[in-house]
């Protein structure tokens, strides 16, 4: 269901240099998590090589439940013939092509008209297939700008060439979710093979239509950790990780994805944010009186899921948004006698404080109080 790409689309961020300590620790994170499928880099990548030999050995296999092993390389002969040969020793499973399908890529990048796209797209997933590759996957790049119709060509001739899945890639991220359902919808319903999005987070929709996506045919989404990659990322592989495993039944342990987006946060120099959903520090975090209230009755209330799953913990301060109920839980935390929570001037003179501090009062602030 989940292509990771933290390790290719991710390590093309502007700045982002992971060492090969680095890269290992996101490989073995990925693959205890249950992603199924790991994009590993590029084909040309420094370094990818020993990367991949150590990955052979070191991570689990596809029929051990471990991620199949893939690579991106640009539509061209040269790069599939390093491609397979890398296939050949056993070090990939799956090659992913990228073909432009608008006309302005096409036309600006490669200089070549529509029907010399095609022709090239059957030329290249041909060789790879001749030579050995089983698994070939054919992105169309900046499809939120291609007429649909001549993708959707573009499309039939990879999968006519032999194509194993098709990848739709919103370039500069201009889809919006009723786009991505209208265009996934198209594209499954019109192939044979499986379809995958590659969802850019330009106009911050990205997880978003990556959702979307998997909601409406699509058997694949690309994904990396905390959504890195070129400019402004893509879809999130914690958030539709968390999506999967509580709407589809999935089994992505989002314990161990916190403790990787962590990791990357800090490899790439990329502050994670507090309320950054799945793994932000703060997101069991309390102090609005009517939300604590609920949290004290039941934490189902107004949490999707619990903080264990994914190596949090619950917080509930005492501030100028608390209620009665948030200051007589912490006067119990703190052992103080059941009279102090009578006091009618109590919840007043704790607001007071936390306004004047701006933040929620520490335990030895409450009791100041009292």
């Amino acid at each position: 269901m989940l292509i990771d790409s933290t390790l290719r689309e991710g390590a093309q961020a502007y700045g982002v240099y992971f060492g090969t300590g680095a890269k290992r620790r996101v490989a073995e994170l990925l693959a205890a998590a249950g992603v199924e499928e790991m994009e590993c880099g590029w084909v040309g990548q420094e370094g990818l090589e020993e990367f991949l030999a150590w990955a052979a050995e070191a991570l689990p296999g596809v029929e051990a439940g471990g991620p199949a092993l893939s690579l991106w390389c640009p539509c061209r002969e040269a790069e599939v013939r390093q491609a397979a040969a890398l296939a050949e020793a056993g070090l990939i499973a799956r090659v992913n092509i990228g073909a432009p399908s608008s006309a302005a890529h096409r036309e600006k990048r490669l200089g070549l008209s529509r029907p010399e796209m095609a022709a090239r797209v059957r030329v290249v997933v041909g060789a790879a297939r001749s030579l050995g590759l089983e698994y070939v996957s054919v992105g169309l790049e900046d499809i939120s700008r291609a007429d649909a119709d001549e993708a959707l060509d573009l499309a039939l001739a990879a999968v006519g060439a032999g194509a194993a899945r098709v990848r739709l890639s919103d370039t500069v991220g201009l889809l919006t979710p009723s786009g991505a359902a209208a265009l996934v919808g198209r594209f499954v319903a019109a192939l044979p093979v499986p379809v995958a999005l590659h969802a850019h987070n330009d106009m911050g929709m990205a997880t978003a239509n990556a959702v979307t996506a998997l909601e409406h045919g699509a058997a694949f989404a690309d994904v990396s950790a905390l959504g890195l990659g070129e400019r402004a990322g893509i879809a999130a592989l914690e958030q539709v990780a968390a999506w999967a495993n509580l709407r589809q039944g999935a089994g992505y342990d989002l314990l161990v994805l916190r403790a990787l987006c962590l990791l990357v946060g800090q490899g790439a120099k990329v502050p994670v944010a507090r309320n950054r959903p799945v793994v932000g520090e703060d997101i069991f975090a309390a102090e609005s009186g009517i939300h604590v209230h609920g949290l004290l009755r039941d934490p189902a209330l107004f949490e999707p899921f619990s903080p264990e799953t994914v190596g949090a913990s619950r917080r509930v301060g005492v501030g100028a948004k608390s209620g009665c109920a948030a200051v007589a839980q912490a006067l119990t935390r703190l052992r103080q006698p059941r009279e102090a929570a009578a006091d009618s001037g109590l919840l007043e003179r704790v607001r007071a404080l936390a306004s004047r501090l701006g933040r929620p009062l520490t335990d030895s602030e409450i009791l100041t109080v009292l």
